[in-house]
């Protein structure tokens, strides 16, 4: 699926409180997802922690089919990053140059596809449809996309697939970055990210 498929099925909303209360239950078959949309979200919104966003049908407005949440963030290059991801990082994203200690960076913090419509494209192309949003769109300087993978084999092959990238590939190394120690190992989530400035958008 396309994103110009994907606009002309469906309607791009903000979620409000009015906005959830007229949908149908949403569920993406994963109960941390659910909750978060049923509830925590809104939560988030109020306190100004991220924000929200609804793919329902236009035909069946009270259907959603892919929701997502967005806030700010940044890729940190601290002294726990090891000096060999480190380099690989700035070599990658030709930033050898800049002596910043953050990147700016937009975090993905939620992202779900009802299950009524899982295998049919539309995970892609809400992927596709926030690179383009945030490339052509870029009001306030965000170079990176980022998100904390759920560390199981197929969320992170949708996010390799989609061409996210581990800022650190080994996952003790990531602990280590984190704060977490490795008796907490295999981690709960993997930080990857995608730099926007990969995707080519017609100037």
């Amino acid at each position: 699926m396309t994103v110009e498929q994907l606009l002309g099925e469906c309607e791009l909303v903000r979620l409000t409180e009015e906005k959830l209360a007229a949908c149908k239950p949403f569920s993406c078959g994963e109960g941390d997802l659910d909750e978060f949309f049923a509830k925590d979200c809104l939560v988030n919104q109020r306190k100004l922690l991220g924000k929200t966003y609804l793919f329902c049908l236009k035909k069946q407005p009270e259907t959603i089919v892919t929701a997502f949440s967005l806030s700010n963030d940044s890729i940190r290059l601290t002294n726990r990053i090891a000096d060999e991801y480190k380099e690989q990082f700035l070599d990658d994203t030709d930033l050898r140059d800049k002596t910043l200690k953050r990147f700016p960076a937009v975090l993905i913090g939620r992202l779900g596809t009802n299950k009524d419509f899982a295998g049919q494209g539309y995970g892609t192309a809400i992927m596709d449809f926030i690179k383009v949003l945030f490339r052509t769109n870029n009001r306030t300087g965000c170079r990176f996309l980022i998100v904390d993978a759920l560390n199981r084999p197929d969320t992170l092959h949708y996010y390799k697939k989609n061409g996210f990238r581990y800022l650190i590939a080994d996952e003790r190394l990531e602990a280590k970055y984190m704060g977490i120690g490795i008796g907490r190992l295999p981690l709960n989530t993997r930080l990857m990210y995608f730099d926007l400035l990969k995707l080519k958008v017609n100037s």
